[in-house]
């Protein structure tokens, strides 16, 4: 009986492996000071000082037992529920936020654990603008709804600062307090929503099962509201490329003119052209015209939206991504935004610590092998889990041809920190990574 024992014990897959009592204690009190240390929206940063400090503990508890990342997870998400992102209010939620005035949303529709997220964006302009439409229009059964009320309400005005802020701010509370299931959160909107959700889209496809950017436009030069496709010189970098493994379904009204058709169409072909070079990519998009059609949906719509999103999960670690980066997109910081743009580090299963503009990163794996096309290594990672490799066999990566690592990345307390820190994502976060810096 011994022998058989053992043997069983020299066969044991490495995800069985789990945390001693001790380590676990120490899990469960380090959970608690990152948490209450945490800004509880994305309007606010970490104190530098506190976060290095914090990180230094992290890097004390050190390696983690193999496969032992579910259960680190865990440990650290018991106490992000009660010091976590949160808000205030039930039905309708309030911010706190730099602004003089606070920030509040909507909430309606299935509550509890695993529901999905609609994101609902309304429409308007300068001094216009009213989350009762989204709220009464954009509803998914077996979802959470939120309907986030602008600010500062201006033309796009979900594409700026404080609009994108307060949206993964949304996210984020809906993931930590209600335990909404990362891979089923939908970004909608008509009009302005339009714009704000293929904003979101192209810039956060990773945090979105899908989107539906209604009848708006898309951040162009030298304006974004033209008729004809031929009028745009270029659009908005660091989107379009961006929704490779994003499901969306949209349309526009050829006679639009409060959205004018001709971003949306340039963007349309631009896709297409994107496509016949990356002909596995970009296969759940979905976009439909409307001859003679104003600024209204069509029939049947949006119904057949919410069918369609109501279907799709989450490519949480897709084989294949590509990330444009735009730093400071369209619109620029105004004087009355108290703080600057999110600077973006993770996209998928990619880190950059210092992403520069208009960086393009192409990252392919196949089994164990990772093949990568970069112009800057230096603050470049590769994030992995249990998920994505055969943790008992060594990972290749390749650079230009070049094998730049071998070997088999050990998991550490530190990376599932912040990779949990990073989304707030129970699904989208990783427990290794392999550091390409030179």
């Amino acid at each position: 009986m011994r022998l058989i024992c053992c043997l069983l014990l020299l066969v044991l897959p490495a995800s069985a492996e789990s945390l001693d009592r001790k380590t676990l204690k120490k899990i469960e009190a380090f959970g608690v000071k990152w948490w209450k240390a945490r800004p509880k929206n994305r309007f606010h940063d970490w104190d530098a000082g506190k976060r290095k400090e914090l990180l230094a503990e992290a890097d004390a508890i050190g390696a983690i037992p193999e496969g032992s990342w579910l259960q680190v997870r865990e440990a650290l998400w018991k106490s992000l529920k009660k010091h976590g992102p949160k808000g205030k209010g039930a039905d309708k939620l309030f911010l706190d936020t730099p602004y003089q005035q606070k920030m509040w949303a909507y909430v309606s529709g299935a509550r509890g654990k695993d529901k999905g997220l609609v994101m609902g964006l309304h429409g308007g302009g300068k001094g216009a603008g009213s989350a009762d439409g989204p709220r009464g229009t954009w509803q998914i059964k077996g979802c959470m709804g939120m309907y986030p009320q602008g600010l500062v309400l201006q033309g796009d005005n979900w594409n700026t600062v404080q609009g994108e802020k307060q949206i993964l701010s949304l996210i984020e509370i809906a993931k930590a307090q209600h335990d909404i299931d990362p891979d089923r959160v939908y970004c909608v909107g008509f009009s302005m929503g339009g714009t704000g959700s293929w904003h979101m889209a192209g810039r956060f496809p990773d945090l979105l099962a899908g989107a539906s950017p209604c009848a708006g436009v898309i951040m162009a030069r030298p304006k974004s509201q033209v008729a004809d496709p031929e009028e745009v010189l270029g659009l908005q970098y660091g989107i379009l490329p961006n929704v490779r493994n994003l499901a969306m379904y949209w349309f526009i009204g050829l006679e639009d003119r409060n959205c004018m058709p001709g971003t949306y169409l340039f963007a349309w072909d631009s896709l297409k052209d994107i496509k016949e070079d990356d002909p596995t990519g970009y296969t759940k998009l979905h976009f439909k015209t409307y001859p003679g059609l104003a600024h209204a949906f069509p029939p049947g719509e949006p119904a057949k939206c919410v069918e369609f999103l109501a279907k799709q999960k989450r490519d949480t670690f897709p084989t294949k991504i590509v990330w444009e980066y735009a730093l400071r997109p369209f619109p620029t910081r105004k004087e009355f935004d108290r703080t600057g743009r999110l600077v973006q580090r993770w996209f998928y299963w990619i880190y950059h610590a210092n992403p520069q503009d208009r960086m393009e990163i192409v990252a392919e794996r196949d089994g164990n092998t990772i093949k990568i096309d970069a112009l800057d290594r230096n603050g470049l990672k590769v994030m992995l889990n249990p998920e994505m490799i055969d943790v008992t066999k060594e990972v290749i990566v390749m650079m230009d041809g070049e094998e730049v690592y071998r070997g088999q990345p050990r998991p550490t307390f530190r990376t599932v920190v912040e990779s949990l820190d990073a989304k707030l994502d129970k699904r989208l976060f990783f427990d290794r990574s392999i550091d390409l810096s030179e």
